[in-house]
């Protein structure tokens, strides 16, 4: 079978450990040191029934509240194991902080999550495929139910926009449903392309990207539809879909922002290290949900036909809000400028579009 189908079918563990990473001092990295034995070897344990994993987790900040550490485990036999962890050793950031200690059982992170502190260093576990192992923080599937949510959702805002103006809509809900398409396929490359050829995850800036191609062109030589009356009914589902969508981001632990203590951090994770983080892709979804509704209330008050400068005001908005907000992911940057770069392209398309869309 394909590599990607294997790898989810593979048999794995995800084991965590729960910390305290105390209230004063800066932040640190800690190794833990994961062993485990499968239970009910008659006999001398053969390869594949023990493991020995020590991992290095970066920037836990004291002050944070409890801090969930987790490793993934492959190339082990299928069955129930009996895991223990003990932190090994700490390498200081900054000044010395205390070493880390377990956390205190029974307790929870901080709110708004509900994730419950399990008691002890030791624990059995069951091995299973990735989509059925449980990561604290995490919510299996999410991803997909609400990508999907935010795609009927905006097919619907686009056709019940074209209806309500009297327009064709099913050959323009047919070519959005190729626009969501080819955003997909340039999300998955430009992951690959900034990753290093990785292809286990998604850019948003490359659905964005895609999706706009395939709407420019059906705009220009597309259905039956004014050119600026497409880009209008487009432009808020993109958006509104977009926010409902990016909300995935959170549960399924991807694209985190940076750890914090600050009080206006999340309790959230990346898979690998759960803790107090700065919620950018809830931020994100937010703005795209802001202005996806700010470019709707314009569509409705103007009207379709001469909405279609709305196209350029609102993605050049939503670029520049989001530029802003990528400074708080934990994220090393591939190009210094990048950011500064997009942000006045993006700046100088926004000023374009108000001044089209006030010339009407």
């Amino acid at each position: 079978m394909p590599r990607w189908a294997a790898k989810a079918l593979e048999q794995l563990l995800h084991v965590t450990y729960w910390l305290d990473p105390g209230e004063d001092g800066e932040a640190f990295s800690a190794t833990v040191r994961f062993t485990g034995q499968r239970t009910g070897v008659a006999g001398k344990p053969g390869p594949g029934d023990t493991f020995t994993r020590e991992e290095t987790y970066n920037g836990i900040l004291p002050g944070s509240g409890p801090v969930a550490v987790t490793a993934e485990v492959r190339g082990i036999n299928s069955g129930t194991w009996s895991v223990t962890a003990r932190p090994v050793t700490q390498a200081a950031t900054g000044h010395p902080a205390p070493p880390p200690k377990p956390a205190a059982a029974g307790g929870r992170v901080p709110l708004p999550r509900r994730v419950t502190v399990p008691a002890g260093p030791n624990a059995t576990a069951r091995t299973t495929t990735v989509l059925r192992s449980k990561v604290p923080g995490v919510i299996r599937y999410a991803y997909a139910c609400l990508v999907a949510l935010g795609v009927l959702t905006g097919l619907g805002i686009t056709g019940a926009l074209l209806a309500a103006a009297h327009y064709p809509v099913l050959e323009p809900e047919l070519l959005s449903v190729a626009a969501v398409t080819a955003g997909v396929i340039g999300g998955k490359l430009w992951y690959a392309a900034v990753s290093g050829r990785k292809w286990d995850g998604w850019c948003i800036q490359g659905f964005v990207g895609g999706a706009a191609v395939v709407v420019a062109a059906v705009a220009i030589a597309g259905p039956d539809v004014p050119k600026g009356v497409f880009l209008a009914a487009a432009t808020p589902a993109l958006l509104i879909g977009m926010g409902i969508g990016r909300h995935a981001c959170f549960w399924a632990g991807c694209c985190a922002g940076r750890p914090t203590a600050s009080r206006w951090g999340i309790w959230s994770s990346d898979r690998r290290l759960g803790c107090r983080r700065m919620p950018v892709q809830l931020l994100e979804a937010w703005t795209a949900l802001a202005v996806g509704a700010a470019s709707l209330g314009i569509v409705l008050t103007v009207g379709l036909p001469r909405s279609g400068p709305v196209a350029v005001v609102a993605i050049g908005a939503y670029t520049l809000v989001r530029q802003a907000i990528l400074g708080l992911r934990d994220e090393p940057r591939h190009w210094r400028h990048g950011r500064v770069v997009t942000a006045a392209l993006a700046g100088l398309a926004l000023i374009a579009g108000m001044v089209l869309l006030a010339a009407g």
